[in-house]
């Protein structure tokens, strides 16, 4: 108050929910589409030049070409143009053509690693980083974002209320706003329709090991059933 012209620019993984804060959320890192594959087209996306820079670096000499470029894109694509694992990615190019990096992101948690050593242990690997993130998490949210890998695709929040809440004991809308201004679930709203959300593949893949560590992964596979089957 003793300060009117006093300016704090400031990042966080959500908001701060002070008075005065203006939010501006950074966007994500640009896409290609899936039926790209000429090379001059992708370079105009920002996960594709980030990657290839990455890649230059640990194998000098790399570059984005007719023969690579389908298997640069499909690994910005499923790594969700997260900076990190971008950046690990490009570094196993060193062993790895960018077709066996695609292939082997189904373990991407084990392929992910080895990351600046002079960087602090979080951003070393990918799972170091979600694990970070996990682990500032209530309960509650770590429940709910576990078993929303259950959906493939988008989800309802009546769907995910439905599936997500066996035990009835939060609500689950407010829960998923919460996640969601952690960046951690992708809001979709459009007027004149119910709003979607959804998880991205590398949270999804992060999620599942968590289901499975918490003995979930039957029951709510089959509460994701029977809901879908009562809606046909």
């Amino acid at each position: 108050r003793r300060c009117p012209r006093l300016l704090i620019l400031a990042t966080s993984r959500e908001h701060l929910g002070v008075p005065g804060e203006a939010v501006w959320q950074v966007p994500a890192m640009t896409l290609p589409p899936p039926d790209a594959t000429d090379p001059a087209e992708l370079a105009r996306y920002d996960a594709v030049r980030l990657f290839v820079e990455r890649a230059a670096m640990a194998l000098p000499g790399f570059a984005l070409t007719p023969d690579n470029a389908a298997a640069v894109a499909q690994v910005c694509r499923r790594l969700d143009g997260i900076p990190l694992a971008l950046e690990l990615a490009a570094a196993r190019v060193q062993l790895l053509r960018v077709e066996e990096i695609a292939v082997r992101l189904d373990d991407r948690f084990a392929l992910l690693v080895g990351g600046d050593r002079a960087a602090m242990p979080r951003q070393q690997t990918l799972r170091g980083l979600i694990d970070w993130s996990h682990d500032l998490l209530s309960p509650p949210e770590q429940r709910l974002l576990r078993r929303l890998s259950v959906f493939a695709g988008g989800f309802t929040p009546a769907a995910a209320g439905a599936i997500c809440n066996s035990e009835g004991e939060n609500d689950v809308l407010d829960t998923l706003e919460m996640l969601a201004d952690k960046s951690l679930v992708a809001a979709s709203r459009a007027v004149g329709h119910e709003a979607r959300y959804s998880l991205h593949e590398t949270i999804r893949h992060y999620g599942r090991e968590k289901l499975r560590d918490a003995g979930e992964t039957a029951a709510t596979q089959a509460r994701h059933a029977a809901y879908y089957t009562q809606l046909l």
